[in-house]
């Protein structure tokens, strides 16, 4: 296993623990979570799905409070066996399934021979799809109905989102440049955390806004986030393991715990970005006002919580 491999599973192994990893849980809390966990599968880095015992996760919790990161990395062993031998064509499977999913298991190894010349049984696709959640029976299911959530105190958990912006300068010329508003917002509080408008929407903007945001207000437990391209890099995944943040991203089509969010989001395009266009129209290049839009953002999203908190507290 090389050194990529190694950090692969590391963070693996991190994520599997991070929601019992917290320092303010009591001994009873903690081994509740850990059987939860144990209770689960979890998809590894090879494409399988895996569970562990509580022994496996109590020893990988023991390591982490004793070397962080680095302790979860695998030592090398002298008995490494056989692994499956394409486990590259489980993930090619799901896509199979969640592309069409009426289509069968026996449908599903067809297409995977027939592109790679390689006979994998009908048993076993439905079985690695049923462990996965992927059988027929779970994405048929009625739609699930959610509660409402909210994180106890500040800090418990972050939220961060991107929202596109209008081109700089406004209106769209040759030269312009669509912008990208990235927000971090606290679930507790509803404080904005940071705000601030990037040319692009990659993992670099991202980095430049939590750098700033725990500068700011600290280390989160939480960071929720959607699974695009800017949250979903071996970066933040990284950063969040060494600072001890569990990294959680939503699942697709499942809009649970976003609905607070989401509200701000249809908020702040329909009053905050309209006001903003005045402002673009008058600078060549969003660098020049990023800094007079945060200014702005603040205010707007100030005059949303003072209006619409309260309202959401009555109705609960």
């Amino acid at each position: 296993m090389d050194h990529k491999q190694q950090e692969q599973v590391a963070l693996h192994r991190w994520a599997v623990i991070a929601e019992a990893a917290g320092q303010n849980l009591t001994a009873a809390e903690r081994g509740a979570l850990v059987r939860q966990i144990a209770a689960r599968a979890h998809a590894h880095p090879d494409g399988s799905s895996r569970r562990y015992s509580r022994g496996t996760i109590d020893r990988w919790l023991r390591a982490w409070r004793q070397g962080g990161l680095e302790a979860l990395r695998p030592s090398p062993r002298a008995d490494t066996g056989a692994v499956r031998a394409h486990p590259e064509l489980f993930a090619e499977a799901a896509a199979l399934r969640l592309e069409l999913p009426g289509r069968s298991a026996a449908q599903i190894a067809s297409i995977l021979f027939h592109r790679h010349g390689i006979a994998v049984s009908e048993r076993t696709v439905r079985g690695q799809l049923r462990r996965a959640g992927l059988h027929r029976e779970a994405l048929a299911a009625e739609p699930k109905s959610y509660g409402r959530y909210e994180a106890a105190r500040p800090n418990e958990r972050w939220i961060t989102d991107v929202l596109v912006g209008p081109w700089v300068p406004f209106p769209k010329r040759e030269d312009s440049a669509r912008a990208r508003l990235f927000l971090i917002v606290d679930d507790h509080s509803r404080l904005l955390v940071d705000g601030r408008f990037f040319a692009h929407e990659n993992a670099r903007a991202c980095q430049d806004l939590l750098r700033r945001a725990i500068t700011r207000r600290g280390v989160p437990d939480v960071l929720y986030a959607d699974n695009g391209a800017p949250f979903s890099n071996a970066w933040l995944a990284r950063t969040c393991a060494v600072l001890g943040v569990r990294l959680v991203h939503s699942q697709p089509y499942s809009p649970q715990g976003r609905g607070k969010q989401e509200r701000l989001n249809r908020y702040i395009r329909e009053a905050f970005l309209a006001e903003a266009r005045a402002m673009f129209a008058r600078t060549p290049s969003l660098d020049d006002i990023v800094d007079r839009a945060y200014e702005l953002l603040l205010a707007s999203v100030g005059t949303y919580l003072s209006t619409h908190v309260a309202t959401e507290a009555a109705e609960a």
